[in-house]
């Protein structure tokens, strides 16, 4: 009996999940990001929600020439963005990884976060458009880890928090407002620098607006009925057998 409780269960999440968040991209690797666009392994988006994989190949962009990935329009308000970092680095003390997240120009503001490809180093910077550029926090040893997502958030009301997936560094820092358009994700100093990885990728999920406006935030109180439901009707059939 349980045991086709089981598979009901993962029948009806998978259902409501595949209608709740549709795909719409799939791409593929490419080797070349010096001269070639990079395309996303896979891209989920609903209403509140963006879900997509990046290649390994975005490590090896330079300063100058980031990779950039954009949102439809910018995210205002609150937002939540996790990241995994599940890069294979080659071995050396120079690789690693910046993460900048932009407002739309002609807005200088960004926040931006590194990390070294051994994971000793994590720091973070903003830029604003009154102060410029600040370094805000850095750390030399246990930086980052794979085990958990790193998470930044943003609240109008409660500012900006940041973890390295360990624990809260930056804890509710004003911005004085920050609508994300856009990430820029590159490894390389310059485009004459060692390469920094060789396989892997770098996963985001971003959530975003009212969470009751997606259908997903339902989904527990769905399949919670649904399973209720059908044990009670199994119960009822097992007591009326005897």
């Amino acid at each position: 009996m349980y045991y086709n409780i089981a598979i009901l269960f993962s029948f009806l999440f998978f259902l409501v999940f595949s209608i709740s968040v549709p795909v719409v991209s799939f791409g593929q690797i490419n080797s070349n990001p010096s001269t070639t666009a990079i395309t996303p392994l896979h891209v989920f988006k609903n209403k509140n929600s963006e879900i997509f994989s990046l290649p390994f190949d975005i490590g090896d962009f330079d300063r100058k020439n980031s990779y950039t990935y954009k949102f439809d329009s910018p995210i205002e308000g609150n937002w939540i963005l996790n990241i995994r970092n599940n890069l294979s680095y080659y071995d050396s003390p120079e690789v690693k990884t910046i993460i900048k997240l932009n407002e739309m120009l002609p807005s200088e503001k960004f926040i931006e976060v590194g990390m070294s490809g051994d994971q000793s180093r994590f720091w973070v910077g903003v830029n604003t458009n009154s102060t410029g550029y600040l370094r805000i926090y850095e750390a030399t040893t246990g930086g980052w880890t794979t085990e958990k997502p790193m998470v930044i958030s943003y609240g109008n009301n409660q500012g900006l928090t940041i973890t390295n997936g360990k624990r809260i560094i930056i804890d509710r820092l004003s911005l004085d407002g920050f609508n994300l358009a856009s990430l820029s994700i590159y490894g390389k100093e310059d485009s004459d620098s060692i390469n920094n990885v060789y396989s892997g990728t770098m996963d985001f999920e971003l959530f975003f607006g009212n969470p009751r406006d997606s259908p997903t935030y339902f989904l527990p109180f769905i399949m919670l009925g649904l399973v209720g439901g059908v044990l009670a009707i199994l119960l009822y059939k097992k007591k009326r057998d005897s």
